[in-house]
C-alpha cells in the first residue's frame, strides 16, 4: 500500500478536522473515499467522451424490441 503526502491550505485542514471529529470519521478513510469517488467520476466521464467520438447509427425500435426478445 502506498503512502501519499498532500499539501492543503489551513481552511481545508480545519474543515477536514471538524467534519471527521464531529461525525467520528477516520481521516484516512475519508480521504481515500474522496479519491475513489473522483476517480470513478473521471473514468465515467472519459468513457462517455470516448463513446461520443464514435459514429452513431440509430437502430429502429422494432429491431431493439426483437433483440431484447420483447417483440410481439
Amino acid at each position: 500500500m502506498a503512502t501519499v503526502n498532500i499539501r492543503i491550505d489551513d481552511e481545508i485542514e480545519a474543515r477536514w478536522e471538524k467534519i471527521t471529529k464531529a461525525h467520528g470519521l477516520d481521516r484516512n478513510n475519508l480521504f481515500r473515499d474522496a479519491i475513489l469517488e473522483k476517480l470513478e467520476e473521471l473514468e465515467d466521464l472519459y468513457a462517455v467522451e470516448a463513446r461520443l467520438k464514435e459514429p452513431f447509427k440509430p437502430v429502429p425500435n422494432d429491431q431493439v424490441w426483437k433483440e431484447l426478445g420483447l417483440a410481439d
